[in-house]
């Protein structure tokens, strides 16, 4: 995963993220915040969730993407792109609920 730092529609700084597991306090604030069952939708469904998630949960995403990207500041937030922020949420939305599934398919 991926988020850049633009000044003046410029790429200034990359950060990246090889995976994220989100812990459970954290899935409880997307929970509340997402609504679930579009996270069984169609693609745009999904990202429109978790774009209304983004604008609406500022200080959730804040957080999320700060301990995803370590070092990434509250002002060099200011200067990534909310599509971005989408993405890697997408992300890690997704690969959460493909452990879970995994995890309740186990036999242990």
């Amino acid at each position: 995963m991926k988020l850049n730092i633009y000044e003046k529609k410029k790429i200034v700084k990359t950060y990246e993220a090889d995976s994220y597991d989100l812990t459970f306090g954290t899935v409880e604030d997307v929970a509340d915040a997402i609504k679930l069952d579009k996270l069984k939708g169609t693609d745009t469904e999904i990202l429109e969730s978790i774009g209304a998630f983004v604008i609406t949960s500022k200080d959730t995403v804040k957080d999320l993407m700060k301990d995803i990207f370590e070092g990434i500041t509250d002002d060099e937030l200011r200067h990534t792109k909310v599509s971005e922020q989408i993405v890697v949420i997408y992300d890690v939305l997704m690969f959460t609920v493909k452990q879970l599934t995994m995890f309740g398919k186990s036999k242990n």
